[in-house]
Protein backbone atom coordinates (compact mmCIF):
# COMPACT_ATOMS: atom_id res chain seq x y z
CA UNK A 1 0.00 0.00 0.00
CA UNK A 2 2.75 2.05 0.50
CA UNK A 3 4.16 1.58 -2.78
CA UNK A 4 1.03 2.55 -4.45
CA UNK A 5 0.64 5.70 -2.44
CA UNK A 6 4.14 7.12 -3.07
CA UNK A 7 3.41 6.03 -6.74
CA UNK A 8 0.11 7.94 -6.65
CA UNK A 9 2.01 10.77 -5.45
CA UNK A 10 5.18 10.84 -7.63
CA UNK A 11 2.56 10.54 -10.66
CA UNK A 12 0.90 13.52 -9.40
CA UNK A 13 3.80 15.61 -8.83
CA UNK A 14 5.62 14.72 -11.70
CA UNK A 15 2.69 15.67 -14.05
CA UNK A 16 2.23 19.14 -13.24
CA UNK A 17 3.99 21.18 -15.84
CA UNK A 18 5.37 24.68 -15.35
CA UNK A 19 5.75 26.94 -17.92
CA UNK A 20 8.51 29.32 -18.57
CA UNK A 21 7.49 32.98 -18.81
CA UNK A 22 8.87 33.00 -22.72
CA UNK A 23 5.94 29.90 -23.62
CA UNK A 24 3.39 31.33 -21.25
CA UNK A 25 3.82 35.00 -23.85
CA UNK A 26 4.00 32.87 -26.63
CA UNK A 27 0.69 31.31 -26.09
CA UNK A 28 -1.01 34.45 -25.11
CA UNK A 29 -0.01 35.54 -28.79
CA UNK A 30 -1.13 32.37 -30.23
CA UNK A 31 -4.26 33.15 -28.48
CA UNK A 32 -4.57 36.56 -29.26
CA UNK A 33 -3.90 36.10 -32.95
CA UNK A 34 -6.42 33.18 -32.93
CA UNK A 35 -9.13 35.49 -31.78
CA UNK A 36 -8.29 38.18 -34.14
CA UNK A 37 -8.86 35.16 -36.87
CA UNK A 38 -12.24 34.29 -34.97
CA UNK A 39 -13.76 38.19 -35.22
CA UNK A 40 -12.17 38.19 -39.09
CA UNK A 41 -14.25 35.00 -40.15
CA UNK A 42 -17.09 36.34 -38.50
CA UNK A 43 -17.01 39.90 -40.36
CA UNK A 44 -16.51 37.52 -43.63
CA UNK A 45 -19.45 35.81 -42.80
CA UNK A 46 -21.64 38.60 -42.45
CA UNK A 47 -20.28 39.94 -45.24
CA UNK A 48 -21.31 37.18 -47.17
CA UNK A 49 -24.47 36.70 -45.45
CA UNK A 50 -25.29 40.28 -46.90
CA UNK A 51 -24.02 39.76 -50.28
CA UNK A 52 -26.34 36.31 -50.26
CA UNK A 53 -29.39 38.72 -49.73
CA UNK A 54 -28.12 41.33 -52.34
CA UNK A 55 -28.37 38.33 -55.01
CA UNK A 56 -31.65 36.85 -53.56
CA UNK A 57 -33.06 40.69 -54.30
CA UNK A 58 -31.32 40.59 -57.28
CA UNK A 59 -32.81 37.12 -58.63
CA UNK A 60 -36.34 37.95 -57.52
CA UNK A 61 -35.86 41.60 -59.75
CA UNK A 62 -34.88 39.51 -62.73
CA UNK A 63 -37.76 37.17 -62.52
CA UNK A 64 -40.35 40.08 -62.13
CA UNK A 65 -38.48 42.17 -65.43
CA UNK A 66 -38.58 38.30 -67.07
CA UNK A 67 -42.28 37.82 -66.03
CA UNK A 68 -43.22 41.52 -67.47
CA UNK A 69 -41.27 40.96 -71.03
CA UNK A 70 -43.09 38.40 -70.87
CA UNK A 71 -46.70 39.90 -70.47
CA UNK A 72 -45.88 42.39 -72.46
CA UNK A 73 -44.97 40.47 -75.32
CA UNK A 74 -48.30 39.10 -75.15
CA UNK A 75 -50.02 42.59 -75.35
CA UNK A 76 -47.84 43.77 -77.63
CA UNK A 77 -48.63 41.97 -81.07
CA UNK A 78 -47.41 42.76 -84.74
CA UNK A 79 -49.65 44.72 -87.25
CA UNK A 80 -50.98 44.06 -90.18
CA UNK A 81 -48.70 45.22 -92.10
CA UNK A 82 -45.79 43.75 -90.64
CA UNK A 83 -46.48 40.29 -92.54
CA UNK A 84 -43.58 38.61 -93.63
CA UNK A 85 -45.83 36.73 -96.50
CA UNK A 86 -46.88 40.49 -97.05
CA UNK A 87 -42.99 41.86 -97.61
CA UNK A 88 -43.05 38.83 -99.90
CA UNK A 89 -45.59 39.78 -101.94
CA UNK A 90 -44.11 43.19 -102.24
CA UNK A 91 -40.76 41.93 -103.31
CA UNK A 92 -42.50 39.67 -105.66
CA UNK A 93 -44.47 42.91 -107.11
CA UNK A 94 -41.32 44.95 -107.20
CA UNK A 95 -39.69 42.51 -109.19
CA UNK A 96 -42.02 41.69 -111.47
CA UNK A 97 -42.44 45.37 -112.55
CA UNK A 98 -38.74 46.32 -112.56
CA UNK A 99 -38.41 43.14 -114.91
CA UNK A 100 -41.10 44.11 -117.32
CA UNK A 101 -40.10 48.07 -117.32
CA UNK A 102 -36.41 47.30 -118.04
CA UNK A 103 -38.12 44.12 -121.07
CA UNK A 104 -40.51 47.12 -122.52
CA UNK A 105 -37.50 49.87 -122.37
CA UNK A 106 -35.15 46.99 -124.65
CA UNK A 107 -38.37 47.02 -126.68
CA UNK A 108 -38.45 50.25 -127.26
CA UNK A 109 -35.17 50.75 -127.99
CA UNK A 110 -35.25 48.05 -130.97
CA UNK A 111 -38.23 50.05 -132.21
CA UNK A 112 -35.56 52.77 -132.95
CA UNK A 113 -32.69 50.56 -134.81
Amino acid sequence: MKYVLILLMLSFGYSQVTLTQEEADNIAKNIQELQIKVDSLGTQDSLKAVEIDLLNKKISMLDEDVNLTENKAKLVKSSWYENKWLYFGYGATLSYAVLTLANKTGNIADLFK
